[in-house]
């Protein structure tokens, strides 16, 4: 009977040890998502705004007020394919800064364009300053006969205007990417802008954001101080998504002319403003990231999330990826787009039909990206240009 009755009180305190491991592992299991500061964004909810975005351009016009026209505009009809390879093609050069990851996938869309044509790859004209670069505009200028056209990313819009506006007078064709230089649209030469959907691009990052703090919170915005017509775009768009929210309030502001200087930007903002939620970047290299940093830095990591108007290629998808980094998704433009339609324009131009073009805005497409839609929103603006997401990145989505 003592042995019955022992045996009882065993079977008794193993069943409720039992019961009590189990309640501890359901708290650690589902714990951590019921109380979750910020809500994971679903893979439906980020197709939904794929499809959004896809369906409508947000950017109003271009900074001249140009009619926004989408990249159909500047297909080449078979005939137009066939006359472009019997031209004679002279020099032609992209000009930009460093071939980071943006101008790389701008590139791979030219030389992809160029070699349908017979042509060979656009020169890459790199520069460190706007300094640097209005010396490399004037070296073209002095020999603009020999110069077919130039697909260009000013450095600074303002700054460089006399010069891109000098070479346009010395007969050089010009298609800008991003910004048109002061005083050069409607110059003979100018033939338009090709631009992403800037507004498009900082709306995306502020949807993730604001779906992110369950639509009530802070939030900081760190932006180009400079002025740059998709730039400007992104900022409008993010400040017009979160006024749609009454229970969103962006309390900090933050320009730079210098991205190096985020992270210091950051981490003022967040110092001075304990109760931010989230921050959102104007880029993703430098303005997002050095906000990343600094919320690391100040150990706020699961307290604050960021998110940028693009993804900054394989880095920036691995920062998405790793779901304990407060970077959490994106709004890329399609930049190989951008690049195919500037030789697009380039090639009409060269063609005869300076009207289709002419003073033209031409906008690309817009991918928001998240880690329900990482892979496929990765390759869908990459297309292979940026190479395979590697493994590290991938088992980080397991």
């Amino acid at each position: 009977m003592n042995i019955l009755r022992l045996s009882l009180k065993k079977k008794v305190c193993l069943l409720v040890t039992v019961l009590f491991l189990l309640g501890s592992l359901s708290m650690v299991t589902f714990g951590a998502e019921e109380n979750s500061k910020f809500k994971e964004i679903p893979l439906e909810w980020i197709l939904e705004l794929q499809e959004k975005l896809a369906a409508n351009v947000m950017t109003p016009g271009g900074p001249n007020n140009e009619k926004v026209l989408s990249a159909d505009a500047l297909s080449l009809t078979p005939e137009e394919i066939e006359a472009a390879k019997q031209l004679t093609f002279g020099e032609y050069f992209f000009m930009g800064a460093s071939l980071d990851e943006t101008e790389v996938l701008n590139k791979y869309g030219m030389d992809k364009i160029l070699s349908e044509l017979g042509k060979e790859p656009i020169a890459f004209m790199g520069s460190a300053s706007i300094a640097e670069q209005m010396d490399q505009i004037d070296a073209l200028a002095g020999k603009a006969s020999a110069v077919n056209f130039v697909v260009a990313q000013a450095w600074e819009a303002v700054t460089l205007g006399p010069s891109f506006v000098a070479l346009s007078k010395a007969g050089v064709p010009q298609v800008h990417n991003w910004t048109t230089p002061a005083g050069l649209y409607g110059e003979e030469n100018y033939i338009g802008l090709v631009d992403a959907d800037g507004y498009g691009q900082g709306a995306a990052a502020a949807e993730i954001l604001a779906y992110a703090m369950d639509y009530k919170g802070e939030v900081g915005l760190i932006y180009f101080a400079l002025e740059q017509w998709t730039n400007v775009m992104r900022l409008k768009g993010a400040k017009d998504t979160f006024a749609k929210y009454p229970e969103i309030k962006i309390i900090a502001e933050a320009g730079f002319t210098d991205p190096s200087e985020s992270y210091d930007l950051a981490l003022g903002m967040l110092q001075a403003n304990q109760d931010i939620d989230a921050v959102w970047g104007t880029w993703m290299m430098g303005p997002a990231t050095g906000a990343a940093e600094a919320v690391i830095a100040l150990k706020k990591a699961g307290e604050i999330v960021v998110a940028a108007p693009d993804l900054g290629g394989i880095t920036g998808a691995r920062y998405i990826a790793d779901p304990n980094h407060p970077i959490i998704g994106c709004g890329e433009a399609d930049c190989i787009e951008m690049g195919e339609n500037s030789i697009r324009a380039a090639v009409k131009w060269m063609l005869g039909k300076k009207d289709e073009v002419r003073n033209g805005y031409f906008v690309s497409n817009v991918y928001p990206i998240v880690r329900a839609n990482l892979v496929d929103g990765f390759n869908a603006a990459t297309r292979g240009a940026s190479g395979e997401l590697p493994q590290d990145v991938l088992d980080l989505l397991k």
